[in-house]
């Protein structure tokens, strides 16, 4: 498969053009989250990019991204799961500038049945595992202990089959295997390192994801870029004009749906979108998981 460099790929020395780049010929693109928000934040406007220029874009969340329900939290379980879902439809509705129409679909990846979910009129798909996040009183969470305690068994929310380690990274692999991929997004899998640390399921999250993405021998299979996430809260702009316009623009369909939020959380991530330095990994380079994740 084709390693292409991403439409408008950010880094902390390449600002975003001011216009979309030209499509030249159709791609995938595969991301992985680990919550619905995480990709609308810190991924784009990469994927929205991906989306106007009319080619496949898969992206997967990691976690059901919802909260307890015995904490006294506004929205919680799986009904506040639901609520992202929809936001997230209605954020790539207006991605791809096309009514908010979705086919739901089953799929089978490695023995899972995972729900996923078509943007009709368009190559967009939406994969949701509703495994347990991090969050209230755990801070820790189901990928997270995927990553560190052997024998760890992840019950989805949604009451699908358990997932263990092996075949948490299995039915990722099968994902990767039927996209087909020409670049895989991923979060930042060394988060907990920087100054600002990161979410634990997004360093989890990646973690697992990057495992997915190598051979027995730990090298990297498709090209995989790694993103920023919330350190990217104390770094300057650098997206600008049409870009952050259409970011902003995606972002205002999805907060409503979130009870959790309100119209001016994360205003200031508008202008921004960050990949750590060297964390791109080209087919056949070798990939070496973190040994200090910390919960």
């Amino acid at each position: 498969m084709a390693a292409l460099v991403a439409a408008v790929l950010v880094t902390t020395a390449a600002p975003v053009p001011a216009e979309p780049a030209a499509s030249e010929a159709a791609r995938t693109t595969l991301s992985f989250v680990a919550h619905q928000d995480d990709d609308l934040l810190f991924m784009n406007p990469d994927i929205l990019s991906d989306v106007q220029a009319g080619h496949a874009v898969w992206v997967v969340y990691l976690t059901a991204g919802e909260l307890p329900c015995d904490e006294g939290f506004p929205a919680c379980g799986m009904a506040y799961a639901d609520m992202r879902v929809h936001g997230e439809r209605a954020a790539y509705a207006r991605a791809a500038k096309v009514p908010d129409r979705w086919v739901y679909e089953a799929m089978w990846f490695n023995g899972h049945e995972v729900p996923t979910n078509r943007l009709e009129g368009t190559d967009v798909r939406l994969v949701f595992t509703f495994v347990h996040a991090a969050g209230g009183s755990d801070q820790c969470g189901d990928l997270y202990r995927l990553a560190h305690q052997p024998g760890f068994a992840a019950r989805p929310i949604d009451g699908r089959a358990a997932y263990t380690r092996a075949s948490f990274v299995g039915m990722l692999r099968d994902v990767i295997h039927t996209a087909g991929p020409d670049l895989i997004r991923s979060q930042s899998s060394i988060g907990h390192r920087q100054p600002d640390p990161d979410h634990v399921d997004h360093v989890a999250g990646a973690v697992l994801a990057a495992e997915a993405d190598t051979d027995a021998a730990g090298n990297t299979l498709v090209r995989r870029d790694e993103y920023d996430g919330y350190v990217i809260r104390q770094y300057p702009d650098n997206v600008a004009g049409y870009w952050r316009d259409e970011k902003t623009a995606v972002w205002d369909r999805y907060w409503p749906h979130d009870p959790a939020l309100g119209p001016d959380s994360w205003r200031e991530v508008m202008g921004r979108q960050y990949s750590p330095d060297g964390r791109v990994f080209h087919p056949g380079v070798p990939w070496v998981p973190p040994g200090d994740i910390r919960c």
